[in-house]
């Protein structure tokens, strides 16, 4: 779009300055004006608008909590599977992989069934 001022219209019914305004402000309304494309380009986003977006630090930390629960969830069962390897054995068929991966299903199934107790008890 080209900002240089109309020419004459071909009929002369109206003046140039008249058909300028009118269009400056039918733009100006519908938000087209390039003046006004121009900061609404570097205004910063509205909430909402943008989506989630989490930087560098918030990753960060997102990695480490899970980080943390997985080391939860997961050594008490390695642990106790290699302990029992070395002391007792297991029986035929059973092995230390097996075993933490039980012992880890187990963990995980006792968080659910606590979280779904405390949410059936949270309405009391």
């Amino acid at each position: 779009m080209s900002i240089r001022p109309f020419t004459a219209s071909p009929s002369g019914n109206a003046p140039d300055a008249v058909e300028e305004a009118q269009f400056r402000a039918r733009m100006a309304r519908l938000g087209s004006d390039p003046a006004n494309r121009r900061s609404r380009r570097h205004r910063p986003r509205e909430l909402g608008r943008g989506g989630f977006r989490l930087g560098w630090t918030g990753w960060l930390v997102a990695v480490a909590v899970v980080v943390v629960v997985a080391a939860v969830v997961a050594w008490p069962p390695v642990q106790a599977c290699r302990h029992q390897d070395k002391t007792v054995g297991f029986y035929a068929g059973d092995s230390v992989d097996r075993c933490i991966r039980r012992g880890i299903a187990e963990r995980v199934d006792r968080a659910d069934q606590r979280l779904k107790a405390m949410m059936r008890g949270s309405g009391r």
